[in-house]
């Protein structure tokens, strides 16, 4: 028989709890309370009569209790400052969900600590302040979710516990309440352990409330308090201002709370119906000086890095071309910082942490990085663990390993305007009141629904009407809009100020939608349609209706299904298929895939490449410092033992490197870290981006002692907007090569090339064809690194933008003209080669590999391989749709150019 134990510690002086007599009549010590659920306002009713356990007098003993109840209690003493809860003989398969409410006071839940030995789980919770709290353990199967999964209770609850005695107060919450306005905190990880206390409207805490009275106290860890904004609030900013959600239909409900927060009762009537309020792509709503915009934005869905191309069909309907999710989200994100006039104030967005093909540095810092270096906004991540369906259930040490990890990406991303909000801290205290309610506990993955409640404020007599209901949903759209409006003091001090006018504010709203309600619909600049006035309720979709839609292939809905899930209008049979396996009338698809993007007006630098580093036409100055970027396979060794040998110091990965004992260092070291060798290296690593953001901290590039002679990277654009500034510039040079031989090289090179950290040991099984059909993203590796940009979303205009940067800022080398390459590069950089000395390391370096120069073919890290014939297929496989293909035979040209401009320059220095 399973069975349930409740262990109610006490702690001496701090925390009191009802002790239960098993002496004396049970029913004396235990009230049951008779509860039902109602369906039409989501909600539990307690009658006011308590039912009598009929438990006899007669018990005596643990055992007598089990035997009537199937379960049993007991209280021990314990030192903890909490309460704890002993589930024992869990079921396999299944979680427990633990919840302490004290009605219309509290809502909070219990976390499970350790698993004490086989068949036991002790869960923990402290309490918040003195009072009487009712504990309900929901016993919840796996993987099992919807409105018609229930979760029971496991007798007897609510157990009923009164707190008569505890640490913490009601002055002591009122204190937190008093801290400063989360949204003026700077320290970036502030969200990343989410944790505090919910306080019911029957509390009088003093404090700013959600429109449901309910209110978020944070942490003393979090130390800081939320401020709320109301509907006038709203209608007065006296600015343009907009917040923009990108996500998954959870986030979708933080856009609909701020939506029915914005609106007026007349205007969000028929919300529930309307294209706001189900739209799976593209929806903007405007009032007043307000724009709220949603994207639906899947990441977790999202191609792997290094995954094949492939299909995706929704039922009969294309869902996705080969490469269009990550490809179409970048568009997408470009499309939002195009025009500096219409940047969001804030962006709530989906990391896709969770997600089976998630990748940080693929689908989440990759976006970080592109944030133009002047936007004054906010970003704010949320995760897979923003929702009921994975709210906190796991163990502490599971849930600080999650907490140190967004601590972790947030100091990697190193941007002070990121934010990720710990999903796990803000779900777990409301699972219970989800989308379907107390009766389906982790059912859901909505913690918002729409509803149409009426609150009424017991101070002012007014009446607040809610169309979409969800405290957490709520507390997330306040804390976007404390970040667009700034402290609420402050905010309003400025409409004081300005002479808004609230009435006769028009709304506004577009859409683009699809015509189905299946999800994953990203598309760039989309063609909306757009209305004024009261939410019309959304047209179903009909036959004629979906003539537009992309309809599957026969060939891929010839295949088996590969998974299935529920959406609003229907169940959705998801099928997977290969692209190559799909037949297509248009040859050039791909490369068409490559150059549909909207052409910029014009092109622009980044302002930190223009402004960090040196045109090639400057003269030389001291103050510059040589850039080597270093291209993969493009003799990047050579050169740089090259320069080793000449006796230059240089920052690239040695000195950084833990066996030489000066990569912990909190200073600028210069360092011989080879005894066989007289060559120097600074202790830093600026082949890295968290490397870059060290030698940047340590001040690599403005030191004079030690000072840095070259620095070498492949991280161009990092480097240029990280280490560099407008005082210390840079000054590059670059080797490049025939990018076809580049791609040969690196795939035979590093499918044994173990001392390598990006070693493939699997691509010796494959032949260079097959290689070339299922990596693609290295074609376009230069063009990707120059522009900054995700290398599956490359356009026509980004191969412009790059051919302007190489022009205007990189010395350009060709592999095939080493000598003449070395010999220009030294003029550039201001390297007197004069000496014997550094003559002969130029001929050591300078022979040709593989024909008889033993020396020359270890320099330069070459190895024989077979050739690649130019003009066969594997050739053009390699060049298909390449970027760097074009961008080579431009610095081709270039490097013939810039040979008359370093003749001048060697006269102006001979002069």
């Amino acid at each position: 028989m399973k069975s349930l134990v409740l262990i109610l510690a006490i702690v001496t002086g701090a925390l009191v709890a009802t002790k239960i007599d098993h002496r004396t009549n049970f029913s004396n010590s235990v009230r049951g309370k008779k509860s039902r659920y109602l369906a039409d306002n989501g909600d539990w009713e307690k009658d006011d009569d308590v039912i009598d356990l009929q438990q006899p007098d007669t018990a005596t003993t643990n055992d007598d209790l089990v035997q009537y109840f199937g379960t049993s209690f007991r209280v021990v003493d314990d030192k903890a400052p909490e309460l704890q809860i002993e589930v024992i003989n869990p079921k396999p398969r299944y979680q427990y969900s633990i919840t302490v409410q004290s009605i219309g006071n509290y809502t909070g839940t219990a976390t499970l600590i350790s698993q004490k030995e086989k068949g036991k789980l002790m869960y923990s919770w402290k309490p918040s302040f003195a009072a009487t709290y009712d504990i309900y353990v929901h016993e919840l199967e796996r993987n099992r979710y919807g409105a018609h999964v229930k979760t029971p209770l496991i007798k007897p609850s609510p157990f009923s516990v009164s707190v008569t005695n505890t640490n913490v107060t009601i002055e002591s919450l009122k204190e937190r309440v008093r801290s400063i306005p989360c949204q003026s905190v700077a320290d970036m990880k502030v969200f990343s352990r989410f944790d505090g206390d919910w306080i019911g409207p029957d509390v009088n805490l003093e404090a700013d409330t959600l429109r449901t009275g309910w209110t978020f106290v944070p942490s003393k860890t979090m130390n800081c308090k939320f401020e709320t904004f109301s509907h006038q609030d709203l209608l007065s900013i006296p600015e343009k201002k907009s917040i923009y959600v990108i996500g998954t239909s959870k986030e979708r409900g933080v856009f609909l709370a701020l939506a029915d927060l914005l609106l007026s009762d007349d205007e969000k009537f028929n919300i529930h119906k309307s294209v706001v309020g189900q739209c799976w792509g593209r929806v903007s709503v405007n009032k007043g000086n307000l724009e709220l915009v949603y994207q639906d934005f899947r990441v977790a869905q999202f191609e792997a890095p290094d995954s094949e191309d492939y299909i995706e069909c929704h039922n009969d309907l294309m869902a996705k071309d080969s490469g269009k999710f990550i490809d179409n989200a970048t568009s997408v994100w470009q499309e939002i910082f195009r025009k500096e006039s219409s940047w969001p104030s804030v962006i709530l967005m989906l990391s896709g942490k969770g997600g089976n093909n998630w990748d940080f540095e693929y689908h989440t810092r990759s976006f970080v990085e592109t944030l133009p270096s002047s936007w004054n906004g906010t970003l704010v991540f949320t995760d897979g663990y923003f929702s009921p369906q994975l709210a906190g259930l796991s163990a502490d040490d599971v849930n600080e390993k999650y907490s140190s990890k967004l601590e972790e990406y947030l100091y990697k991303m190193n941007d002070n305007r990121v934010r990720w909000v710990d999903g796990k801290g803000i779900s777990k205290e409301m699972r219970m009141y989800a989308e379907f309610g107390p009766e389906y506990v982790t059912r859901s993955q909505h913690f918002h629904r729409f509803c149409n409640d009426s609150i009424v404020d017991d101070n002012t007599g007014t009446t607040t009407n809610l169309r979409v209901c969800g405290n957490v949903t709520d507390l997330m759209a306040q804390l976007l809009l404390g970040f667009t409006l700034g402290e609420k003091k402050d905010y309003l001090a400025r409409v004081q100020q300005t002479s808004v006018e609230p009435k006769g504010m028009k709304l506004s709203y577009c859409y683009d939608c699809p015509k189905k309600l299946l999800p994953f619909h990203i598309t760039p600049n989309p063609q909306l349609t757009c209305a004024e006035g009261l939410l019309h309720e959304r047209e179903n979709a009909g036959d004629e209706d979906t003539k537009t839609e992309q309809t599957c292939p026969q060939s891929c809905l010839d295949q088996d299904i590969s998974w299935s899930f529920g959406s609003q209008s229907d169940t959705v049979n998801v099928r997977q298929c290969t692209a190559s396996t799909m037949p297509t009338n248009n040859p050039e698809r791909s490369e068409a895939l490559i150059i549909s993007s909207a052409p910029r007006d014009s092109i622009e630098l980044p302002k930190w490449i223009e402004s960090n580093l040196v045109d090639v036409s400057e003269e030389v100055q001291t103050s510059f410092t040589p850039f080597f970027w270093h291209i993969p396979k493009c003799a990047g060794t050579a050169i740089q033992n090259l320069y080793f040998c000449m006796g230059l110091t240089l920052a690239n990965q040695v000195g950084a490197n833990a066996r030489f004992q000066h990569n912990e260092e909190t200073a600028l070291v210069e360092f011989k870290p080879w005894k066989t060798y007289d060559w120097s290296v600074i202790n830093v690593d600026t082949t890295t981006q968290d490397g870059i953001l060290r030698a940047q901290e340590l001040g690599l590039v403005s030191s004079k002692d030690p000072k840095v002679d070259l620095v070498v990277s492949g991280e161009f654009d990092f480097v240029a907007s990280h280490l560099f500034d407008e005082t210390n510039r840079g000054r590059v040079f670059a080797m490049f090569r025939n990018p076809v031989e580049r791609l040969e090289s690196l795939f035979y090179y590093l499918q044994k090339a173990n001392w390598e950290t990006t070693f493939h040991p699997e691509w010796a099984n494959m032949s260079l064809s097959d290689w070339a059909k299922t990596h693609k993203g290295e074609k376009n590796w230069m063009v990707h690194k120059l522009v900054n940009k995700n290398i599956r979303s490359l356009t026509m205009d980004d191969l412009e933008l790059a051919k302007q940067i190489v022009r205007e800022k990189i010395l350009v080398g060709l592999e095939s003209k080493f000598v003449e390459s070395i010999r220009r590069f030294n003029i550039y950089s201001n390297i007197d080669a004069s000496t014997r000395e550094r003559q002969s390391c130029i001929a050591s370096f300078a022979g040709e590999p593989n024909k008889g120069d033993k020396q020359a073919t270890r320099a330069r890290n070459s190895d024989p391989h077979p050739k690649t014939v130019p003009g066969s297929d594997v050739w053009h496989l390699l060049a298909q749709d390449s970027l760097d293909v074009l961008l080579y035979e431009y610095i081709e040209e270039l490097y013939e150019n810039q040979g008359h401009m370093i003749e001048m320059l060697k006269m102006k220095e001979s002069s």
